[in-house]
Parts: structure tokens; sequence; C-alpha cells
């Protein structure tokens, strides 16, 4: 059984660290084409500007960082259930 809780305790470093990682670099990459620009992406046939392309990174690196938080914080209350279990049981 101790396996499962290493497991659970490095399943809830490694998507802290995920979350926090992809806000930073996609944050910073969406800044960066904000305040840059760049030339159009075409996107299904239609051509969308940089800088929306920047606002649209920006957002996506907030949901980003909520769904892999959200699930190193269930990780972490499966671990400390768990524990609780444990020590009851």
């Amino acid at each position: 059984m101790k396996e499962g809780a290493q497991v659970l305790q490095v399943g809830v470093t490694v998507f802290k660290v995920l979350a926090w990682l992809s806000l930073v670099v996609q944050a910073a990459l969406g800044i960066i084409l904000l305040i840059a620009g760049g030339v159009p992406v075409p996107v299904g046939g239609v051509e969308v500007p940089a800088r929306l392309v920047g606002v649209l990174n920006i957002v996506a690196a907030a949901i980003y960082f909520f769904m892999l938080f959200l699930i190193a914080s269930v990780l972490r209350l499966l671990l400390d259930l768990r524990n609780q279990t444990g020590r009851t049981g």
C-alpha cells in the first residue's frame, strides 16, 4: 500500500509543477504576442489577428493552470483521505 501513497505524492508534485510551468510559459507567450503582434494566423480559412491569438493564449493559460492545479488538489485530497483512513482503521 505504500507504493500507492508514493504515486499519489509524486502525482501531486508533477501536476503542480506542470500547472505553474504551463501558466508561466503560455502566459508569457501570450503577452509577447499581445504586445508585439505579428502576421495574422489562418484558422479555418479565416485570418485571426496575432494579438487576438495572444489574448486567447492568456485565457488558455489560466484554464490549463486551473485544470492542472485542480487535478493536483484532488490527488492531495485522495492522499489525505488515505492517510486518515489508515490511522483510524
